[in-house]
């Protein structure tokens, strides 16, 4: 079996780092452009839409890297696209991590611009080319690697499919968002990242996905209502999401095959995450509790 791709994965990385260079110099910038759209909402930093134009940069560059592989045409990861009369077939399974990756970090760096300064945009780039790296690497092995390795690999991209979800929702729950427009930014991340760990290990994914995010929201409004430093909402965020995605795999496992998502959900899965989830949640409570009564909390910057 041959490496990974270095002679690819290398310039791509580069690539993705030079745009968030370049990101820096803008937000640097004393005269900050703000794209303000009105009262009813929210304004964002110019810099916003060139992560985004960055983003897709790096998912073609994964489509890229993916296709330097020899096993990649018989590997399954194939998505037919129709692109005018053309059909194509793309990697569309292997953007979503990449794609996120520099959008989800940038997003939690910043919020520490006030306390870091110039030190959070290095932490952006050291985070990004990190995770990149590496989801790029366990991508090669799911592609051609053994099925151990694989297997391996896939335990990679769920903990980074998760820290990056730790860092969408700590941007979100920062900033108080309303609900409807946290709509726009939990529910499609969320729905990227569950597609992925879940991708193989469920029956209809992309539903089962849809309802793990939909109930995302669900969690984020009612999390609103509680007056905890975001960093408490944010991983209550998120041991709600690992549940979820828990009980959807073990409902799968349990009754495969069934049609229906988390139709074949047990007394089993639910009993073991309940647990999880529920000595998770009472956790965090109990330290935000303890936070507010020393008056220690740990504050957003």
């Amino acid at each position: 079996m041959d490496g990974p791709r270095f002679d690819r994965i290398v310039p791509l990385v580069t690539l993705v780092l030079l745009g968030l260079g370049v990101v820096f110099l803008l937000e640097l910038n004393t005269q900050l452009l703000i794209v303000d759209l009105g009262a009813t909402l929210p304004s964002f930093s110019v810099a916003w839409p060139l992560v985004g134009a960055l983003a897709l940069l790096t998912g073609i560059g994964v489509e890229l890297v993916a296709r330097g592989e020899p096993q990649f045409a018989n590997s399954g990861w194939q998505t037919a696209v129709t692109i005018g009369q053309r059909h194509v077939e793309l990697g569309l399974p292997l953007w979503s991590l990449p794609m996120l990756t520099p959008v989800a970090v940038f997003a939690f760096f910043r919020l520490f611009r006030g306390t870091l300064a110039t030190n959070a945009y290095l932490l952006v780039l050291v985070a990004t080319g990190v995770l990149l790296v590496t989801v790029l690497i366990a991508q090669h092995y799911l592609i051609a690697g053994t099925a151990s390795t694989a297997q391996r690999s896939r335990g990679v991209l769920a903990f980074v499919a998760f820290a990056l979800a730790f860092a969408i929702f700590s941007a979100v729950t920062f900033n108080r968002y309303r609900t409807l427009y946290a709509i726009a930014l939990i529910f499609p991340s969320t729905l990227l990242l569950a597609a992925d760990i879940l991708r193989g290990r469920v029956a209809a994914l992309w539903t089962t996905a849809g309802i793990i995010a939909l109930i995302m929201i669900e969690i984020y409004w009612a999390l609103n209502y509680w007056p905890a430093p975001f960093w408490y909402n944010s991983a209550g965020l998120l041991v709600v999401m690992y549940v979820l995605i828990g009980l959807a795999h073990t409902a799968y496992e349990d009754n495969h095959p069934k049609p229906a998502p988390l139709a074949g959900l047990t007394r089993r899965g639910l009993v073991e995450f309940g647990i999880v989830g529920g000595g998770a949640l009472v956790a965090l409570a109990i330290f935000a509790a303890i936070a507010r009564t020393q008056n220690v909390e740990l504050r957003g910057p």
